[in-house]
């Protein structure tokens, strides 16, 4: 949850014009999130048991950060505000 005023932040630097809209959907994606995680642990627990589903979001949580990781060394801060 730490993560979540920074993301809020963010979405209203983005859109200062529009802070209803940007609002909305920085909470639709955060909800979309959970939910996506969800399923994928509904999916995962019965073929592959507990361990399984901690290893399928471990994958998932260095995935992320090698989204974020890469985008930052490729040149992502270009709406420097």
């Amino acid at each position: 949850m730490t993560c979540r005023p920074w993301l809020a932040d963010q979405a209203l630097r983005t859109a200062p014009g529009r802070t209803d809209i940007a609002l909305a959907a920085n909470s639709g994606a955060y909800n979309a999130g959970i939910a996506a995680g969800a399923a994928l642990g509904a999916l995962v627990l019965p073929l592959a048991g507990a361990r399984g589903t901690l290893l399928a979001g471990g994958l998932l949580t260095a995935a992320s950060c090698a989204v974020l990781l890469g985008g930052r060394l490729l040149g992502g801060h270009r709406h420097r505000l």
